[in-house]
């Protein structure tokens, strides 16, 4: 269902009456924050072939729109919901957030999916204040937001899963990259911070360190279109070698969710079986 920004401005913190119109069934919720045509989506189908119901969050309605029907055709009417979210904006982040609190119930699992970075990377100087502050703003502080508005109602439940979708840039700094890196670098601490604060009160959170290129339209595109002009049709015949598929990153989210309390993982790196390993150089 999709959401006016503006209709619903309140502090997640306040008590309020669940109506959880759009849940009958009580079903589990999950939120995707960055939703898209990838992992997003990968994610949501997973978590929802398990009997979750899905929130989708992003900018875009028409993607938004065309998720969200093609996991109720595969998993049954009702079964996504979207929201249209500026995650550059508090009020935005937070007024989402309260109505689908208020449409489907608390958050179980949260999946911080964002991030907002360059194909073709651009020189610290030539990074502008606005592309930097923009990036920043989507590839940590949606995140802050996202997590301050779950985490009461998880705590109050004493369990509850935060999965932040992070990159080797979390780990290292790359020419190119000043206006993506710091702000996935802030991802990775933050996580750390919710695993000192509340991982002793049933929160779970985990940073995925997505090291290497995931097939998909933008970064998946660019590599298959590279290796199609220079012929390199093994490669293409062995995508799944070189290229990270969504479907099969979703089954880690999946794990890392129904990981038993004894062996919590709080960061976990993945890349494709030929790919360099980056992220520990």
């Amino acid at each position: 269902m999709p959401l006016a920004t503006e209709e619903l401005q309140h502090s997640p913190n306040i008590s309020t009456v669940n109506v959880m119109s759009l849940n009958t069934g009580n079903k589990p919720t999950l939120v995707v924050v960055g939703a898209g045509p990838g992992i997003g989506e990968a994610v949501a189908r997973r978590f929802a072939s398990e009997g979750f119901l899905v929130a989708l969050l992003a900018r875009t309605e028409e993607k938004l729109k065309t998720m969200a029907e093609g996991i109720d055709s595969d998993m049954g009417k009702g079964t996504a919901h979207y929201y249209i979210t500026d995650l550059r904006i508090e009020d935005s982040v937070l007024s989402s957030f309260a109505m689908i609190r208020k449409e489907l119930g608390p958050t179980q699992v949260l999946v911080y999916n964002a991030g907002a970075r360059r194909v073709n990377g651009r020189s610290l100087l030539d990074t502008t204040t606005e592309e930097f502050e923009n990036f920043t703003k989507i590839n940590l502080f949606g995140a802050f937001w996202s997590a301050k508005c779950v985490l009461p109602d998880m705590l109050a439940a004493g369990k509850g899963t935060i999965l932040f979708t992070s990159a080797t840039g979390a780990l290292r700094g790359m020419p190119g990259l000043s206006s993506f890196s710091p702000g996935k670098f802030g991802l990775r601490s933050l996580c750390q911070v919710i695993t000192r604060e509340y991982q002793n009160q049933g929160i779970h959170a985990a940073n995925i360190i997505v090291d290497g290129p995931v097939d998909g339209k933008l970064i998946g595109g660019v590599r298959r279109r590279q290796w199609q002009r220079e012929g390199e049709d093994e490669k293409l015949q062995d995508i799944e070698s070189y290229l990270m598929q969504p479907s099969d990153l979703a089954h880690t989210y999946w794990f890392l969710h129904t990981q038993p309390r004894s062996t919590w993982t709080q960061e976990l790196d993945v890349r494709a079986m030929k790919e360099t390993m980056f992220s520990k150089l």
